[in-house]
């Protein structure tokens, strides 16, 4: 069979025939929704309609989420193959995006016209310009070429194609601290929601502070990341969790207690960096390797919950000096 098509529709002509004679050939099965977590600034962009594409990396978390594993090993039993290499999609098609933060105060869902995998190589990124005027991978291709990385050494991402907004309470009321604390029984008090007449002097602050690598240290200082998580052991809870005197997590109708801070104070050897906590949530991973917020759990789920199999994960807010 010829592999050069001129046309879309060549293209997918000659993939229906190649369906029609390999009918144990796998199909990658759709997901109807996909829930990820995103920054409400991106949403509203999304919104706006001035945002079209989200990213997300290669990355094992993701692979298991967009990739259909019968496909990919059919794939990769049959490498060899010119036909299933072009005709085989190994990467689920999502419907529906349900876009969300940590702690649900705001969602927005909208059609998934097209998702794909690209790498950053002239061709993909080209691609990425012509359909969808977007422009976010200019330099890091330019940087690449200059350098002359081997296009087999270049990282992979994931891009999802945002369509039609199907529902939103984007506009509505965002949770106050007080509304997001009642949710856990306890744990943020300071919020960039209130006023900062509301703020607490310096000294008054309930502090955490945290040792961190140099590499997420920079990350903070720069701004890089809004959010903290941090892995809970049976060592650290009492950091995070208020604690029963038989050393359980404390909990008010099931739900757990965290404790309150103010502030995270990161330290990297001599070097200290303080900001305020907007917002703090419990994640845990699901069967399939997703995170899902402690919020997102049924009562079923709620149940005998072992905390130190979650993440807890705070949202940073601006600087205190």
């Amino acid at each position: 069979m010829n592999l050069n098509f001129k046309t879309d529709e060549e293209f997918y002509a000659a993939r229906e025939t190649f369906y029609a004679k390999h009918p144990e050939a796998p199909k990658a099965q759709s997901i109807e929704c996909l829930s990820l977590i995103m920054k409400r600034e991106f949403a509203e962009q999304i919104l706006a309609g001035t945002k079209k594409l989200e990213y997300r990396a290669y990355s094992p978390f993701y692979i298991s989420r967009l990739i259909d594993k019968k496909v990919a090993k059919y794939i990769q039993d049959k490498i060899d193959d010119d036909e299933v290499v072009t005709f085989c999609n190994d990467i689920r098609q999502v419907e529906k995006i349900h876009f969300h933060d940590y702690n649900n105060s705001w969602f927005l869902d909208v059609e998934c016209e097209l998702n794909d995998a690209f790498s950053l190589r002239k061709e993909d990124v080209e691609y990425i310009q012509r359909e969808f005027g977007a422009h976010e991978w200019d330099n890091d291709l330019e940087n690449y070429e200059k350098a002359g990385v081997p296009e087999n050494e270049r990282p992979y991402f994931f891009y999802l194609v945002c369509g039609k907004v199907i529902d939103t309470n984007l506009g509505a009321k965002k949770n106050t601290c007080e509304d997001i604390s009642k949710n856990f029984n306890g744990g943020v008090i300071l919020s960039n929601l209130e006023k900062k007449s509301n703020l607490k002097k310096k000294e008054e602050l309930e502090i955490l502070k945290l040792k961190v690598n140099k590499e997420t240290f920079q990350d903070v200082v720069n701004h890089n990341i809004n959010f903290y998580s941090e892995d809970i052991t049976p060592k650290n809870q009492s950091k995070f969790f208020i604690m029963n005197e038989n050393n359980t997590v404390k909990e008010i109708n099931g739900a757990p207690s965290i404790r309150s801070y103010d502030a995270i104070q990161f330290i990297n050897k001599d070097n200290s960096y303080m900001c305020q906590i907007i917002d703090v949530n419990i994640v845990f991973w699901d069967d399939d390797y997703n995170l899902i917020s402690y919020l997102e759990l049924n009562e079923e789920e709620r149940t005998d919950i072992d905390y130190t199999d979650c993440l807890i994960t705070y949202t940073l807010g601006e600087e205190i000096k």
